[in-house]
Formats: C-alpha cells, sequence, structure tokens
C-alpha cells in the first residue's frame, strides 16, 4: 500500500497487481485510481475482479466473455485489455489470433477494450526483445487500424499517426481505435526506451536491484531495501557440538553464536544456510546451521561488543559494510527478485522518505 501512496502521488495514474486479491486489497484501502491486473483472472475471480473495477486482463477470449457476463449482472462496464503472446510463451493470444479475438472481445456488451500488452522473455538480449516489440506493434496497429479499442487520448500517449507505424513505401494510416499499450517491465523501460508506449510496469526497479545486464549499459540504481533483525540470544559452545537441523555445521573451537528471530518464513530461504553473512556493528558474520524456519545462527566469536537486542543487517548497509540483494541472491543460487518478492507479513515494514 505504501508503494502505490509513492507512486501515485509522484504522478503515476494507474497501478498494476500480479493478481484480483491484490487489486481488492488496494481498493479496501481507499485507491480509486485505475488497477489493472496484469496476471491471470480466474473465471471464479472475474466477477470480483469487475465488482472492484479492475482491468481485466484476458489471455482468452472466455475471460472476456465472462467479464462482460459479470458487468452485465453487476450493471457495470468491464474493462480489458488483451495479452499478446510475442514470444514469450506463457499467457496470450498469438499474434496470428489478435485481430479476430479483439473484434469478437469490441462487440462484447458492457465491456470496454481498452488496451493491449505484451511480456518481454529477455530484455538483455536486444535482438529478441526488438523483434518481440515490432511483432507487438504491428498487431496493435492493426487493431486500431480496424477500428477496434476504446482508449481515450489522454490515456493513449501518441499522436493520431504513429511514427512508428511508418514503413519504407508504405504510407501511415490514421487509428480510428485507441488502445492503451504497454510491455516494458523494468528491464525493458532502462534497456529499450522504445518500448514504453503508454505505460511501464516497473517491478524490481522499486527496490533499487541493479541487474549485471543493466551495468554493462551503464544503468545503475540505488538501493531501496534494508531487512534487519536483532541479537535474540547469544550462547557458547565447546568444540566438537553440532549446531542446528540436520547437523550441517559441527563447531571446530570455542564458538560463540548469536541466534537471530529471522527464517525462511519470513523469506530468508533455506538456501543461505551455511553460505551467506549478516552484519552485526559493521562487520561480516557467517550463519552457521541450517536457516530454519524462524531462527538463524551467526558466528560471532571474539566479538565481546555484541549483546541482545544487537541490531543485524541482513540486506543493506552498517557503518560502511553493505550486503546487497545480489549478493544474497548469488549465495543461495537464485535471483535478487526472487528474494524481495519472498519477504513474508511477518518481518515488520518501515518506509523512509528519501531513502
Amino acid at each position: 500500500m505504501a508503494t502505490a501512496k509513492t507512486v501515485l502521488s509522484a504522478g503515476a495514474p494507474r497501478l498494476a497487481v500480479a493478481t484480483c486479491l491484490e487489486g481488492q486489497e488496494l481498493r479496501r484501502a481507499g485507491v480509486a485510481a485505475p488497477i489493472q491486473i496484469l496476471g491471470a483472472t480466474l473465471p471464479e475471480e472475474v466477477e470480483l475482479a469487475v465488482s472492484a473495477n479492475l482491468v481485466v486482463s484476458a489471455h482468452e477470449p472466455a475471460i472476456a466473455q465472462l467479464a462482460s457476463l459479470a458487468a452485465n449482472r453487476l450493471g457495470a462496464t468491464a474493462t480489458v485489455h488483451l495479452k499478446i503472446d510475442t514470444g514469450m510463451g506463457r499467457l496470450g493470444i498469438l499474434p496470428d489470433d489478435a485481430l479476430p479475438v479483439a473484434r469478437e472481445i469490441s462487440r462484447l456488451p458492457s465491456l470496454r477494450f481498452e488496451g493491449v500488452f505484451m511480456h518481454f522473455a529477455d530484455p538483455a538480449d536486444l535482438a529478441y526483445s526488438r523483434q518481440q516489440l515490432a511483432v507487438f506493434e504491428e498487431v496493435a496497429r492493426g487493431l486500431e487500424e480496424a477500428g477496434l479499442g476504446n482508449a481515450s487520448v489522454a490515456e493513449a500517449h501518441r499522436p493520431p499517426s504513429s511514427a512508428a507505424a511508418r514503413k519504407k513505401g508504405r504510407k501511415t494510416a490514421t487509428a480510428t481505435g485507441r488502445l492503451i499499450r504497454h510491455a516494458a517491465s523494468s528491464g525493458a523501460a532502462l534497456l529499450h526506451p522504445e518500448a514504453s508506449l503508454d505505460a511501464i510496469r516497473p517491478g524490481c526497479a522499486l527496490y533499487g536491484f541493479t541487474s549485471p545486464a543493466w551495468v554493462k549499459h551503464g544503468i545503475g540504481l540505488r538501493p531501496a531495501l534494508a531487512w534487519r533483525s536483532t541479537v535474540a540470544q547469544i550462547k557458547d559452545y565447546p568444540p566438537g557440538l553440532s549446531l542446528g537441523y540436520n547437523r550441517s555445521f559441527t563447531t571446530t573451537r570455542p564458538t560463540r553464536v548469536a541466534v537471530l528471530p529471522v527464517g525462511y518464513a519470513d523469506g530468508y530461504s533455506r538456501s543461505f544456510s551455511n553460505k551467506s553473512d549478516v552484519l552485526l556493528r559493521g562487520r561480516r558474520v557467517s550463519l552457521v546451521g541450517i536457516v530454519s524456519m524462524d531462527y538463524i545462527m551467526a558466528d560471532i566469536t571474539g566479538m565481546d561488543d555484541i549483546a541482545v537486542g544487537t541490531v543485524a543487517t541482513l540486506i543493506g548497509e552498517d557503518n560502511g559494510q553493505r550486503i546487497t540483494l545480489e549478493e544474497l541472491a548469488e549465495r543461495g543460487d537464485t535471483i535478487p527478485y526472487c528474494i524481495a518478492t519472498s519477504l513474508g507479513r511477518r518481518p515488520g515494514r518501515g518506509y523512509v522518505a528519501g531513502f
């Protein structure tokens, strides 16, 4: 909710969510801006989505038909965006089927066919991404030239004749139907500015995550996520004692251990077991033992200034030392976005302006 309020106050005219339930949560919190469901709207969710005035993503005609029926029952108008599969290979209508499907959708009662969108398979693959975008723009242009689409000029931020439609030896047709076009995730928006179209859909960039592929192109972002816990207990162990589940770590010397109340139920992956570090008073300390549901342990041997209540940094900066999402992802053989989106509801949230 805090992210939604921040981007709206910064000028974003609309929001996107992954699921119907996320959209409903924003509506219950008082968000009045247009909210689009980017993921699959399941048949049993369509009426909920329409009743909450959420933009439904139709990855097949049946979803638009259900939205029309639900809107009729509710005395409302359903808004639909059609997803085009330009090479991602997941949800969506294949390009050759887009025109007949769009015509079918545009004829449905109580339904506003407002937009089309796609998803890049790998924005760092520049050639393939340009190919995907070219296919998408050709499809969208064909739908508009056929008079399909119900977005206003203000919503579709393009002049009546798009320069992108010009081809060598061919005149540009003036679109008679308007559609909101969107394609770009964080990576695509940064690596392919031409893919910004009428809207972009930043995700991992909101966390300040910087992909190695972006760095190669001189793009860097400031990290906006920090994750901290505190020391719950300190214990001293003799050599030869095993610690934690599965006895994956055995002390080889007198060892002092700090127990932290955070685990995989909070989003700190079990794959970090015996691999990652945390920061305590600006110093790196190694995790020992298996990450359990609710706890991790860190070797603080020789650190006499650590006490119960000392702040531990799992992600972020402490006195000049930093643990990044990228580093943690590498330790756990995963991707930074997987970590950021795995943070559960148990860790408390705090938001700092200007962080």
